[in-house]
């Protein structure tokens, strides 16, 4: 009878130390996955502050690009063409300047077009080079927080082998005790 009653007490603390571990464990496992969606929130919130700041830095860059254009510097035969436009014109002698005129035009669109060409490539250059920038920047950030979450896994996984070491320390130190005094009880009914 008392060895029962011994047996069903020793049940009753394995048990308990069970749901105690159990209890532990959800706890650890809840908090855990608190964690990790704290987190990955955190880190969607970073990602998107960064591509609307990149955004808005873009929008800036290119208004300063459009605003910095300068007028198109022409050829010095084009410029000789209006010079002698305006003196055949103070001269009075119209049909000449006319064609002048004519030449100087044709010449001056071939050049704004090559110039608008030129700038154009430019432009799409640097802003290229500007969006490079970024797209680094966007990427060292995107490691960090790799390397943040994989710290963050690693951390975990310690923290659950200490827990799992404990438990089983507590088993160990409980089954032995236990042991103990099966034993002891044995030597009293001798």
């Amino acid at each position: 009878r008392r060895r029962e009653s011994m047996k069903a007490q020793q049940t009753k603390e394995r048990l308990g130390m069970e749901e105690a571990h159990m209890l532990e464990y959800q706890q650890f496992t809840s908090k855990w996955e608190k964690k990790c969606k704290d987190y990955n929130d955190q880190s969607e919130s970073q990602l998107n502050a960064m591509r609307e700041r990149h955004l808005e830095e873009l929008k800036e860059f290119q208004q300063k690009l459009l605003q910095k254009q300068q007028t198109p510097k022409y050829s010095p035969v084009l410029l000789t063409y209006r010079k002698t436009e305006e003196h055949l014109a103070r001269a009075k002698n119209y049909a000449q300047a006319h064609k002048i005129k004519e030449k100087a035009d044709r010449l001056q669109a071939k050049e704004t077009e090559q110039w608008n060409k030129m700038k154009q490539k430019e432009l799409f250059q640097k802003e290229g080079q500007f969006k490079s920038c970024k797209r680094q920047e966007l990427s060292a950030l995107q490691k960090r927080i790799n390397a943040g979450r994989e710290e963050q896994l690693q951390r975990r996984a310690f923290e659950l082998e200490r827990l799992i070491q404990r438990y089983r320390n507590v088993k160990n130190e409980l089954e032995a005790s236990q042991k103990l005094e099966r034993i002891q009880a044995e030597k009293l009914q001798k």
